[in-house]
């Protein structure tokens, strides 16, 4: 069960240096994304049955269902009257600056959400923002209640900052995994206070780090870099996918998590090589 944002992504890469104050060439490529979507897109690329649970506009309920679904993603969407959320990507090498209207997306209603039948609920760390410990406390009691293991990912060193460092390490706490980047991991220090955090480290590959104080690193793969936007999802889903088909997963043991570690970055590899967040489903 995929939990968080579906976001309208405009993703822009510029064929040379931005000039101000006039034209620059560039390519712009118009998708639907957001961390939680992508994960979910991915997920179902690699052959995981999965469901996902987001709040768009009203009016867009039907496309974007459909949308997903075309991707094998089952989807249970809630609505707002807030627009769907929407999102400007400026890709200049292996940097992004991300513009972002969450829209319909600051409505999501954990509440509401069943995750009985689940063996993993991905919880995209944009769906905190905003929210209280004691209303995630209780989600995170239902999912491991049901005998799911919960994985969050950070999602925003910028919007973790606005929220607040120590605030959002609190709710963090709470999952059984957590994937943030090196910034976020320096941000954070999440490897002290969950059983398993997953830094991504870009072109260097991922480390697994146990909360007992274990690690493990795996390095990148090689790959012609076209657009970065969506790497770290793809790595969440491609690190999820093979670590659900060891059939003691829950036990995070160190061999199932190095080679879950080894299909993330495998699967981040091909995700930068495509233009956009989503996986070719054409290929």
């Amino acid at each position: 069960l995929v939990i968080g944002d579906v976001i309208e992504d405009v993703i822009v890469i510029p064929s040379s240096e931005i000039r101000p104050n006039t034209d620059t060439e560039s390519t712009i490529h118009k998708s639907t994304g957001g961390q939680a979507a992508n994960v979910a897109s991915w997920l179902s690329y690699l052959g995981i049955a999965t469901s996902f649970v987001g709040c768009v506009g009203l009016t867009d309920l039907k496309r974007l269902s459909d949308q997903l679904s075309q991707h094998g993603v089952e989807t249970k969407l809630q609505t707002s009257l807030k627009p769907t959320g929407s999102l400007v990507v400026l890709v200049q090498g292996e940097s992004r600056s991300m513009l972002t209207d969450r829209g319909a997306n600051l409505d999501l209603k954990l509440s509401d959400i069943d995750s009985n039948g689940f063996s993993v609920v991905y919880l995209s760390g944009y769906s905190l923002l905003g929210r209280s410990f004691e209303e995630l406390a209780a989600f995170a009691v239902s999912v491991k209640s049901s005998g799911a293991l919960l994985a969050i990912d950070p999602g925003s060193y910028g919007f973790i900052k606005d929220h607040g460092v120590a605030g959002f390490r609190k709710l963090l706490m709470l999952a059984d995994l957590v994937f943030p980047n090196e910034e976020e991991e320096e941000l954070l220090k999440l490897s002290t206070h969950v059983p398993l955090a997953l830094v991504t480290r870009g072109s260097f590959g991922a480390k697994a780090i146990w909360a007992a104080g274990a690690a493990l690193e795996v390095p990148g793969k090689s790959a012609a870099l076209t657009d970065p936007t969506g790497a770290g999802d793809a790595f969440c889903a491609g690190f999820l996918a093979r670590l659900l088909g060891d059939p003691s997963f829950q036990k995070l043991s160190s061999e199932a998590v190095q080679k879950a570690l080894e299909s993330g970055v495998e699967a981040g590899s091909r995700a930068v090589q495509l233009v956009g967040a989503s996986p070719s489903f054409k290929s």
